[in-house]
């Protein structure tokens, strides 16, 4: 397939489009990280396929859909704002990016009549939710920034599906961790701190469901060939504390940890229900939490012997 990879300088798309060149797909990656062009992209990108075209662009622009000549057989949509501090620090380019340049690319997909996959996140349940497992049958919850631009995503998809018959899934993704994840997420920051020799953290009792980054990858490919139209959830489907994967790293790392009494931290859960994910694209994980977290740190202890 002729596929569009929208962010494809971050971190999802640095484990899918290795994958998806393996496959045979011929791959143009969009992304507007600065220095972001086909020689740039294609020297970070390890593949036995067809070399992929980098395209410097964003997606916020009017005039997106014109760039290309296609044709496209499926857009994956992963530009976005993905840190909800950042959304909430400044809701409006939050919108900016992730509502109007959401409504951009698919437009795009529209004029190629591509199938899109929508890199959405189990966040639209609410943090949280009503009820544990959580399925896709749960109404959707805005809660902040971040929230309101993934609810507000999967709704456009729908309408273009409706108005205009244009095919689409979108991925409700959880706790996405591993080698090459930057700072501002759980098992990263944990991980910088276990490096400098201690650890300080709170909410060891918050849960949240942890994917590493290759079964992420996986879904992705899954869903790129799907005929499924709708909303499917990826995550592991287990519960994990704070607390287990905190002192997990600290254990490993051989550094001592100390948890932080924070008053304004509620022990809020997340954990999903994948059953979805194994009907209708086959996926479901292969990397238990406990490998995952260590190959994130052997990595990050290789990444410091080359300094």
């Amino acid at each position: 397939m002729r596929i569009l990879v929208t962010g494809a300088a971050g971190f999802l798309a640095s484990y899918a489009i290795p994958k998806l060149l393996e496959r045979g797909d011929e791959i143009v990656g969009l992304d507007n990280v600065p220095g972001f062009g086909t020689f740039a992209f294609a020297r970070t990108v390890a593949s036995k396929g067809k070399a992929p075209i980098g395209v410097a662009a964003d997606i916020t622009n009017p005039s997106l859909p014109d760039f290309f000549d296609g044709p496209f057989d499926c857009v994956i949509h992963m530009a976005a704002i993905c840190s909800p501090k950042e959304c909430n620090a400044d809701p409006m380019r939050s919108f900016c990016t992730n509502v109007y340049g959401t409504y951009n690319v698919l437009r795009l997909a529209s004029k190629h009549r591509a199938r899109v996959v929508f890199a959405s996140s189990g966040h639209v349940y609410g943090i949280s939710p009503k009820y544990l497992p959580t399925d896709e049958g749960h109404p959707p919850h805005l809660q902040d920034a971040y929230t309101d631009g993934k609810v507000i995503g999967e709704g456009m998809c729908r309408l273009f599906f409706e108005d205009h018959g244009l095919p689409y899934i979108s991925l409700r993704l959880y706790n996405a961790y591993g080698p090459g994840q930057v700072d501002g997420y759980f098992v990263q920051d944990t991980l910088r701190q276990a490096m400098r020799g201690i650890v300080h953290l709170r909410g060891k009792n918050v849960t949240k469901d942890f994917l590493y980054v290759s079964d992420i990858a996986d879904a992705i490919l899954a869903a790129s060939t799907s005929n499924f139209v709708g909303a499917v959830n990826v995550g592991s489907g287990r519960e994990a504390t704070l607390g287990f994967v905190g002192e997990h790293i600290a254990h490993r790392l051989e550094v001592p940890i100390e948890w932080v009494k924070d008053p304004d931290i509620k022990d809020t859960r997340m954990a999903c229900d994948r059953s979805r994910a194994l009907q209708v694209l086959g996926w479901e994980p292969k990397v238990e939490l406990e490998e995952g977290l260590d190959r994130t740190i052997a990595a990050a202890k290789e990444n410091r012997a080359r300094v």
